[in-house]
């Protein structure tokens, strides 16, 4: 029986079980029918990579599409596992040396548009984990099926470190930085280890329709459309994982100092501060003066930073109940 008969169906005086049934048949349809691909760029992301897709697999993605730029760790060889699993549609790697984020981004916008039929794309990166409250992001896409809307705007939760190895399973964030006026009465205004907790945290993503697609901005923080029409979306979380623990945050240093020597200026600013405070060994000071346990005590109290176990106990329910 096809849609149009059921709508048909349901207008005819039955039972109100009956008509429900029909309803939620349609909507299930509707929501299986929804193809949601996920393009990933990585380097490097051999501890997080796998969880990822699973994550967003269990979470409703249909597929990924990934670019692996100059990985020399384990992250290929997982890649390449998914792929033959059927997580992973496609893998693209890249040996030049610059990170065009921007281009490599578009080229797999593109591949979902038009080879896999994508209606809406997520762009992402390892360390980003979209969580819908509906615990199915096309449940939550689809909430915006009869409005113009074909751009939806997430604000990043950052993870605030506890320096523990298995960061996944931190659960602290910042989730309410303190207003300007809150940070001048609690005399922290000009203190360098609170500037990151004031203020905006400035890192909203977008998630976007293939129709209508354009161009992509540097850091997936926003899209060119045709008509475009967007709306910031309370369904969906972004818990953004970029700090994890101190080993890790050198880590991500070392890999990236080749490449930033070719970024353009002005991008990827942050790393390239981190850098200098690395090669002057500041960072470690810089990192301990920020994330302390007398520090994170402090924030919560403030209402800063939030306990939220999301992503790790959807994690657990994914390993407990082998979802994917």
């Amino acid at each position: 029986m096809n849609n149009e008969i059921l709508k048909a169906f349901i207008k005819f005086p039955i039972s109100r079980k009956a008509r429900n049934r029909v309803k939620e048949y349609l909507y299930e349809k509707s929501v299986r029918d929804l193809k949601l691909i996920m393009t990933l760029l990585v380097k490097d992301e051999e501890n997080l990579i796998e969880k990822n897709i699973r994550f967003h697999k269990a979470m409703g993605v249909d597929g990924f599409i990934v670019t692996s730029h100059n990985s020399t760790d384990g992250t290929n060889e997982i890649l390449e596992r998914l792929k033959k699993e059927g997580l992973v549609q496609e893998i693209i790697y890249i040996k030049e040396p610059h990170l065009d984020q921007a281009k490599f981004v578009n080229r797999m916008i593109k591949i979902a548009k038009h080879k896999y039929k994508a209606d809406w794309i997520i762009n992402s990166d390892a360390d980003e984990f979209y969580y819908s409250k509906d615990l199915n992001l096309k449940k939550s896409i689809l909430k915006y099926k009869k409005t113009n809307v074909n751009v939806l705007w997430v604000d990043s939760t950052f993870l605030f470190p506890d320096n523990r190895e298995d960061f996944l399973s931190c659960p602290y964030f910042v989730t309410k930085p303190f207003l300007e006026y809150e940070a001048e009465k609690l005399d922290i205004k000009d203190k360098e280890e609170f500037k990151e907790f004031i203020g905006s945290q400035g890192c909203t993503k977008v998630i976007h329709k293939a129709k209508g697609y354009k161009r992509i901005i540097v850091g997936n923080h926003d899209v060119k459309m045709v008509n475009k029409v967007s709306v910031q979306t309370p369904e969906i979380s972004l818990y953004h994982f970029n700090t994890k623990n101190y080993n890790e945050l050198v880590k991500k240093i070392k890999r990236n100092v080749e490449r930033m020597k070719t970024t353009p200026f002005g991008q990827s600013m942050h790393i390239k501060i981190m850098i200098d405070e690395y090669n002057s060994g500041k960072l470690k000071q810089d990192y301990d003066s920020k994330y302390n346990e007398n520090m994170r005590k402090f924030l919560i109290e403030q209402g800063v930073v939030t306990i939220d176990k999301s992503v790790s106990n959807f994690l657990q329910l994914i390993s407990d109940k082998k979802l994917i």
